[in-house]
């Protein structure tokens, strides 16, 4: 352009200019350059305010999501119980009890109880001792072992159950334990082992 001649623009479009791109630059840095994206810069890390989708391998350090982050978190309980000198009849018995609290705001329990019985039987002739699993007074399997008169028998047995609908309150847990055709004495060397491990779930 020649000196003196007319500029459409104006005489001061240059600082005009000047003074738009200054005004420009100043909403960038005044901007937040993650929002488009849906991400928030925070103090060591950013947050995810929205829905995020991952389409490739999502590879986490091991132990980095705890369990109470999870949709469907699971709390584990045990419960271990032995007992001895006891009599053992014909009619089934539940010794070495053990119960659970259900944790509040859980409705699902799944079981395995396991036990071990033993007993010296007193009577004159053979006879068999049966144990089996006691869940909430609901027996398991049995399993049989003979043993001669004065014989001593050991046996043991699982038991896998899955409650639904609960509440509140306890689980009992236990063994149950008979005999098949006479009463045994009791005896210091009768023994009953329950263990049992219980996973809780919404």
């Amino acid at each position: 352009m020649q000196p003196g001649q007319f500029n459409p623009k104006g005489e001061d479009w240059i600082a005009r200019e000047f003074a738009q791109l200054r005004q420009e630059l100043r909403e960038l840095r005044a901007a937040d350059p993650y929002a488009p994206m849906g991400m928030k810069p925070m103090a060591g890390g950013v947050e995810f305010p929205g829905d995020v989708r991952i389409a490739g391998t999502l590879d986490l350090p091991v132990g980095i999501i705890g369990n109470a982050a999870l949709a469907d978190p699971i709390v584990v309980k045990t419960s271990g119980v032995s007992q001895n000198s006891f009599a053992i009849g014909t009619s089934t018995a539940t010794v070495a009890l053990g119960t659970v609290t259900i944790p509040a705001g859980y409705s699902r329990a799944s079981i395995l109880c396991m036990v071990v019985g033993g007993a010296l039987n007193s009577t004159g002739s053979l006879d068999y001792l049966y144990v089996s699993s006691s869940i909430n007074d609901v027996g398991g399997g049995e399993s049989p072992q003979p043993a001669a008169a004065g014989g001593y028998a050991t046996t043991s047995a699982n038991g896998i159950r899955t409650l639904t609908g609960l509440n509140g309150g306890t689980i009992t847990l236990g063994c149950r334990i008979r005999t098949n055709g006479g009463s045994w004495a009791s005896s210091t060397s009768n023994f009953a082992n329950m263990n049992a491990v219980v996973y809780f779930s919404r």
